[in-house]
């Protein structure tokens, strides 16, 4: 069965959350762009380390590939490719993990002893 098509025009989204817009709100903090390009190193950092963890944990895992038999050519591959990827995906998550750790607790700390002058 044919779908039919709409013959009233399409509703205006912008035009019917208008309310919900909020234009010129003048409690927000101004974004400091020293803040936000230390945020963004911080991200390009943590997304370069997981992509070295990756490929890393890949090679490992080529290079200890786990004894089976095979009984055709094209498992074998998927295995090995599989291992081999989640041996890689393990150890972006492992060097993701610690380096947001490293970050992560001394700027937990640093804004304890901020709240601690207060």
């Amino acid at each position: 069965m044919p779908k039919r098509r709409r013959s009233e025009p399409m509703p205006d989204v912008f035009e019917t959350f208008a309310h919900r817009v909020d234009e010129g709100d003048e409690s927000a903090a101004p974004i400091d762009a020293a803040q936000m390009a230390k945020g963004a190193g911080l991200s390009l950092g943590l997304m370069i380390l997981a992509a070295l963890g990756f490929v890393l944990g890949f090679w490992t895992g080529t290079q200890n590939e786990p004894d089976l038999a095979y009984d055709h050519l094209v498992w074998e591959g998927i295995i090995k490719v599989g291992f081999a990827a989640l041996c890689g995906v393990l150890a972006a998550a492992l060097v993701l993990a610690l380096a947001t750790l490293a970050i992560g607790v001394p700027w937990v700390q640093r804004q304890r002893q901020s709240d601690r002058r207060r």
